[in-house]
């Protein structure tokens, strides 16, 4: 069942101004959300616990900066989160929205009927070959 509300998106835009959209669209939902960082292979990963008013987990949100100008961003509903499944649609819903809106999922598409699990949009590039890199 969570894999039916699992969302998996790349958007075109800088990792902080996904971020800030991010908490942007959690505070009009009224979610929290605990942040947390890192850089594996000098890439920035940022890790969000979104969290219910009664300070429940409802989902995970990961963002991962494989280039400057693009994020990975991968929205999933917590285990015991099964019964608010509708409350991480809406949240998905709102930030599809306005990232197509931002112009940061480009498409020559209108917006679908619902939501996508998954979307790569026009000018996505996929994530960097690092192992190639370091030989």
């Amino acid at each position: 069942m969570n894999d039916d509300f699992t969302f998996d998106w790349a958007v075109l835009a800088p990792i902080t101004d996904v971020e800030t959209t991010v908490e942007h669209i959690c505070v009009t939902h009224n979610l929290n959300g605990t942040w947390f960082e890192s850089h594996p292979d000098g890439l920035p990963v940022k890790g969000c616990r979104i969290m219910l008013a009664d300070t429940s987990t409802l989902a995970v949100l990961t963002l991962q900066g494989y280039y400057e100008d693009q994020t990975h961003l991968r929205l999933q509903p917590a285990a015991r989160a099964v019964d608010q499944a509708t409350d991480v649609a809406a949240l998905a819903d709102d930030l599809y929205k306005a990232f197509r809106t931002a112009g940061w999922m480009p498409s020559e598409k209108r917006l679908f009927e619902s939501t996508p699990r998954f979307m790569r949009p026009q000018g996505f590039r996929p994530r960097p070959n690092l192992a190639s890199q370091t030989k």
